[in-house]
């Protein structure tokens, strides 16, 4: 927490109470010194300068919350560069991102990871958000991105969050929570990045903020807006060109706070973000690093919205919250599939294709016709314009007495649109480019409707016995009503599919989940705790063409998760806590296809189970005045107990198979050492580091495009000078010191030719940072 030119974030004991003593002297002179002095002394009294975190929705000390979460300060992630949630890697241990671009990404905590929905939670202050849910169902993985910039903290909460936080948080929930308009102070900050890729094109961005009081202690706006020119480093081979996964993004959100009591306060605000990049996909093959061979375009054309409302009254024993959130995104997705009609330009395709008999013989003009057809898409991408409209309300009473019972129960709404339009573009083979977006240049054409309304009770109730154990109870009730249809306009022979009028599906479900809870404070510095949690997602309705309606929608799955952890502060400045659990998850939602005999079909079914234990450590540590050092332990050990196989569909996955891109071991570490120039500077020297084991791209090892993702290590560093009240800074960086090449993901399909499509970190980067503020 920080106030005004105090920051107490991160402090010692002494050094606080220095701060502290400074405050109140110049509280004398100073009326504002004198607010800000008042501010410093209830903070410190509350909670020891420590962070203070709202995972329960409500408030309570990081070390007192009797739950696995990974809290960092808003000024922390300045000082380590930090600009995206995706890089909360470094401060999380579990925490994994399958990273295919910007707004590509998913999101997976302690293994939990399936197509479908998502299983890990993405809040934006109060706002979820959602990816869309494509032609595979698969919302999990295009989690949208805002911009990391003027943060108060960053929470990540390891394992299910069903009873506070409902579906779509099973794995866990990570929470990013902005600075807040304040109504006392006018100030600023702008920042300003510029970097350069090895072997690329220079990167840049710029940020700025500025909180404006409107009416004195009442009103205030604050406004924060950023650009990003994106350095590329992927080179095409095919065309000659370089650096094409190049691009931009800009975003912004303004914040209006209206206090007109001390009960009272209102938030509003509206987010936007925009991304426009081609794809940083490289193909493995090529046997050069970052190179592709695409003949046609890719690339993601994203923006987001969000308008919030939050309303908090403090009744005196009683709080209440009401959050109501407008979720807005339209993009455009966009994939070379030239490879997948690789050597069909034949007459052995014609009898494959047209024919669907691979012993018979195409007639001339049938010949003529195929390879007309076929020649013409040799270049082209899938063009998938696409938008989620979700909007959500939450209602909320908390206690906040200091007595032994404490309480928190509400009820949440949520209706969710989306629609994805499928088409495949064929493009100019002198460029890759796709030509225009018109009729006559679409060679398929798949629309799909997909409605989720969602309905919940939840409750949390916890009692403190002789002051040192509390136990809690929590409970969820939830619907859902699930409506799925699509329309084929145009078919295509090479994906057997032909035109199909509008059907439409629906599935509606309903249930419970639980949460209990077990922790002693044995002091103020140690505390152990239990918990037994439950996750869940909901089902939905597959939109194969032709697909059998008894098998066409899926149920929601679920899991138990059992930990044990401990919290603790063995001596002053260094708290080390420590987490093992044991997850089972059942009637997992999984990729499949139809058993038997007849015709068989691609969908998500429900069917297997697995089992996945684990160990996550974290150390934070301040030995002397300066100095700060943290590291993060996970081990992740996540296999199916059961076959995917039922009488109704057939998976990839056997008993004993791992789950897809969970590394068994993912530790990272800091070290920060600030020390005083003269009066008004001080040094900084930094060092980051990470290490991600290897993991699968798929479950089974006789998949075909199963792709192994090696293990990789990196190393940042930063070097600079600043302010000792952190009004201004100035640090050289490089990002991925060693040069390593770290790839992040793997993936292969009959869209690629069984070629490996490849992400990772992009090559060694220098740059410079520089920030200031204004009060």
């Amino acid at each position: 927490m920080a106030f005004s030119g105090i920051s107490l974030r991160g402090k010692d004991r002494q050094t606080r109470a220095t701060l502290l003593a400074s405050a109140m002297c110049a509280a004398v002179v100073s009326p504002a010194a004198a607010q800000e002095a008042e501010q410093a002394q209830e903070y410190v009294e509350a909670t020891g300068g420590e962070i203070v975190v709202t995972a329960l929705k409500r408030d309570t000390r990081l070390q007192d919350t009797p739950l696995a979460i990974s809290a960092v300060t808003g000024e922390s992630l300045e000082r380590a560069g930090t600009t995206s949630f995706t890089e909360l890697t470094s401060n999380t241990p579990s925490l994994r991102i399958v990273d295919n671009g910007p707004g590509n990404r998913r999101v997976i905590l302690r293994g939990v990871v399936g197509s479908g929905e998502p299983t890990v939670g993405v809040y934006y202050d109060e706002s979820p958000v959602s990816g869309s849910v494509g032609t595979s169902s698969d919302a999990a993985s295009s989690t949208p991105d805002f911009r990391v910039f003027d943060v108060q903290r960053a929470e990540v909460l390891r394992g299910p969050q069903g009873t506070l936080y409902g579906s779509g948080s099973m794995g866990g929930t990570v929470r990013i929570i902005y600075e807040k308009p304040k109504t006392d102070l006018i100030e600023g900050a702008a920042a300003f990045n510029i970097s350069s890729i090895k072997g690329g094109s220079p990167g840049a961005s710029v940020d700025g903020m500025i909180n404006l009081p409107i009416v004195d202690d009442k009103l205030a706006l604050r406004v924060v807006g950023s650009y990003q020119q994106f350095g590329g480093y992927i080179d095409n081979s095919y065309y000659g060109l370089k650096n094409i996964n190049d691009g931009y993004s800009y975003s912004g959100r303004a914040l209006l706070r209206f206090t007109p009591t001390e009960r009272l306060t209102l938030d509003l605000g509206a987010y936007f973000t925009k991304v426009s990049t081609n794809s940083s996909r490289w193909f493995f093959e090529t046997g050069e690093e970052q190179v592709t061979n695409a003949r046609a375009e890719s690339g993601n054309y994203d923006e987001s919205r969000i308008y919030s409302a939050t309303l908090n009254y403090d009744f005196g024993p009683v709080s209440m919250t009401a959050v109501s959130t407008y979720f807005d995104r339209d993009r455009i997705v966009v994939g070379d599939v030239s490879d997948t009609f690789n050597g069909r330009a034949n007459a052995a395709g014609c009898a494959r294709y047209l024919l669907r008999n691979t012993t018979a013989t195409c007639s001339a003009p049938e010949l003529g016709s195929y390879l007309e057809l076929t020649n013409t898409i040799l270049f082209s991408s899938l063009y998938q314009p696409q938008s989620v409209k979700n909007w959500t309300n939450e209602l909320r009473f908390s206690s906040t007495g200091s007595g032994p019972f404490n309480w928190t129960f509400g009820g949440f709404l949520e209706d969710r649109k989306s629609t994805v339009r499928s088409t495949l573009l064929s493009a100019d083979p002198r460029t890759g480019e796709l030509y225009p977006f018109v009729p006559q240049n679409i060679y398929y054409d798949r629309t799909i409707n997909d409605r989720l309304k969602q309905k919940a009770l939840f409750a949390e109730l916890s009692y403190q016995f002789f002051d040192r154990l509390t136990a809690t109870v929590g409970s969820r009730w939830y619907e859902y009503d699930k409506v799925v249809g699509g329309v084929v306009e145009q078919g295509q022979i090479h994906y057997a599919s032909v035109p199909s009028p509008y059907t439409e599906a629906q599935t509606t479900e309903n249930g419970f989940v639980y949460k209990f809870n077990l922790s002693y404070e044995f002091s103020r510095d140690l505390m152990i705790y239990a918990q037994a949690a439950q996750g869940f997602r909901p089902g939905g309705v597959n939109q194969a063409i032709g697909l059998p309606a008894a098998f066409a929608a899926y149920t929601s799955d679920s899991l138990w998760n059992y930990e044990i952890g401990m919290k603790s502060q063995p001596i002053s400045g260094i708290y080390f806590n420590l987490t093992g659990y044991q997850i089972d998850w059942t009637n997992m939602q999984v990729s499949a296809r139809t058993a038997g005999t007849g015709s068989v079909f691609g969908l998500i079914s429900n069917v297997g189970a697995s089992r996945i234990r684990g160990v996550e450590a974290e150390i934070n540590a301040t030995p002397v005045q300066g100095l700060s050092m943290t590291a993060n332990v996970g081990y992740t050990d996540a296999k199916l107990t059961e076959d995917q196989v039922s009488a109704v569909v057939i998976a990839a996955g056997r008993k004993g198979d791992r789950l897809p891109f969970v590394p068994k071991w993912n530790v990272s570490a800091s070290a920060e050492y600030i020390w005083t120039l003269s009066d008004s500077l001080e040094g900084l020297v930094r060092l980051d580091g990470s290490y991600v084991g290897s993991s699968y791209s798929t479950l089974a090892a006789t998949d075909a495009f199963r792709r192994k993702v090696d293990e990789y290590g990196l190393v940042n560093a930063r070097l600079g000078v600043q302010a000792p009240d952190n009004d201004w800074s100035a640090h050289l960086y490089v990002n991925n010191l060693f040069d390593a090449l770290a790839i992040t993901t793997k993936s292969s399909s009959s869209n690629t030719g069984g070629l490996t499509i490849t992400h990772g970190a992009p090559p060694r980067t220098i740059g410079l940072n520089l920030t200031k503020r204004f009060r």
